[in-house]
């Protein structure tokens, strides 16, 4: 029993998609500031133009580009690079491409702040379509997959993925054949997960998540700002049941009227995913509303936990979280929040 969360917050995190290698390991600062990034990179020899908006990739070995941002290659790859001068190629970041494959396994890094983000990858080739794609992102496996078609020479696939090692990663599936990169888009997403608890309780950022003490709404570690509508800090209950750690702890939200809970996010969709529960009192009806919408609602029942998870809008740069008509004895044990 005492994997059941941990399990929980793991299988919540990958999306869907098959894991390729296990997730790199806690830092002791696993998070970083929300910043905004976006950057395109085409693939694509040294001596042709740079499709607009786009910063090129010729196969360099990794390291500074000399415009702000450090990228490449896991080996020298320049020899791969082409421009097929291809009429009917939609615009030039289709019409260049690099071979991931000739002469070696090679790939890609980018050095980016730790956090989530929505990565499009491009795969093609105007010329050919000798190939089967199959790339994958980070520890995630076939984030694209696909084999061009002599009336489909291009495949892509958008996903998100996160970063917590200060590089994102692109490399080859050991089934691709022929693989081909032609662009890469990156945008960084607002992504964070939340565990309520005593301050007296131990840290939990080895598991990947920030705490919350019941501390008034203000800023906190890692550059992040959440918090209460009031102090909420005799609230905070660790119940120390032999489970895992994330669930025996949690906040009360209704003790002394209704408490509501708030975070400085960009405007924008999110996905939310809650758990609600106390191991040691199974008594209660625990609905939580997350800015208009109920996202978790359920009467506790064996272990004494409910899950709930949506998606909602934010427009005025804080997700708020309240108790819904209807709860008793509400009480939150971790919310993990990211940008879609």
């Amino acid at each position: 029993m005492k994997t059941l969360l941990s399990k929980t917050v793991r299988l919540a995190a990958l999306g869907g998609l098959a894991l390729v290698g296990a997730p790199a390991v806690a830092q002791t600062v696993p998070f970083s500031p929300f910043v905004p990034f976006e950057l395109r990179v085409n693939f694509q020899p040294a001596n042709v133009a740079v499709p607009a908006g786009f910063v090129a990739d010729s196969g360099q070995v990794f390291g500074s580009r000399g415009n702000g941002h450090t990228y490449g290659w896991s080996a020298d790859n320049t020899a791969n690079t082409r421009d097929r001068d291809d009429a009917n190629t939609p615009s030039q970041a289709y019409d260049t491409v690099i071979r991931t494959q000739n002469g070696g396994n090679f790939t890609w890094e980018l050095a980016v702040p730790n956090g989530y983000y929505q990565v499009r990858l491009v795969a093609g080739d105007p010329s050919f379509f000798d190939s089967d794609y199959i790339f994958s992102v980070e520890y995630y496996g076939h984030v694209l997959k696909g084999t061009p078609t002599t009336d489909s020479r291009f495949v892509e696939a958008v996903t998100t993925v996160d970063v917590n090692d200060g590089r994102l990663t692109i490399r080859n599936d050991s089934a691709a054949v022929n693989n081909k990169l032609a662009f890469v888009e990156v945008t960084r997403k607002f992504g964070v997960d939340i565990n309520f608890q005593p301050a007296s309780a131990s840290p939990v950022e080895i598991y990947a998540m920030l705490t919350d003490y019941g501390q008034v709404y203000g800023g906190r570690a890692y550059g992040f700002s959440y918090g209460w509508n009031v102090d909420n800090t005799a609230n905070m209950v660790d119940a120390g049941y032999d489970i895992d750690i994330l669930a025996q702890r949690h906040a009360r939200m209704q003790q002394g009227g209704d408490r509501v809970w708030e975070i400085a996010v960009p405007n924008g969709v999110y996905a939310i995913d809650l758990l609600a529960g106390d191991p040691s009192t199974k008594n209660g009806s625990y609905r939580i509303q997350v800015e208009d919408s109920v996202l978790l609602s359920g009467v506790p029942t064996g272990y004494g936990f409910t899950n709930g998870s949506g998606v909602v809008a934010v427009s005025d740069g804080r997700l708020t979280v309240r108790s819904a008509p209807g709860a008793a004895n509400n009480k939150l044990n971790f919310i993990r929040i990211h940008q879609k």
